[in-house]
């Protein structure tokens, strides 16, 4: 069967395999063909930046995060979108109504984050940091001379 004409659950499955299997690069394809197929198939995502994470490829790990939270954020903005047009008269009472509670942030996207972002955000947080910590230069230790040698 070609790649093309799988579902997107076979090629889950098939990823998944792969990646017991020990053969990550192809698990990678696997995933993110998956990915190509359904940009909002989080379990897809979380599959990735573990690879990646594995790999110790943190600038790859952080590229998937980004764009998982910018898919999500996407189809967010577009349910919006689609709703206001559908709505009008009551898009402009509610955003207002939102914007006074402080439900919008200055995006006008919801400040209540879906559960699977906000955990990627906080991933995104430890990702940041461990490429921060590769990237400076180590300091050398003085050498602790003996008595003798002063």
């Amino acid at each position: 069967m070609a790649t093309n004409k799988k579902s997107k659950k076979e090629l889950l499955k098939e990823a998944r395999s792969q990646e017991l299997e020990g053969k990550t690069n192809e698990a990678i394809k696997s995933y993110s063909l998956v990915i190509s197929k359904d940009p909002l198939e989080a379990k897809a995502y979380n599959r990735l930046m573990i690879l990646y994470r594995k790999l110790k490829e943190y600038k790859k790990e952080l590229a998937i995060i980004k764009q998982a939270i910018g898919a999500y954020e996407k189809d967010i903005k577009d349910d919006q979108l689609i709703w206001k047009k559908a709505n009008t008269k009551s898009a402009k009472l509610s955003l207002n109504l939102a914007k006074s509670m402080g439900l919008l942030n200055d995006k006008g996207l919801p400040v209540y984050e879906e559960p699977q972002i906000m955990t990627w955000r906080k991933r995104m947080e430890t990702v940041q940091k461990k490429i921060k910590t590769l990237t400076k230069p180590q300091k050398k230790k003085p050498i602790a001379r003996s008595k003798k040698q002063r």
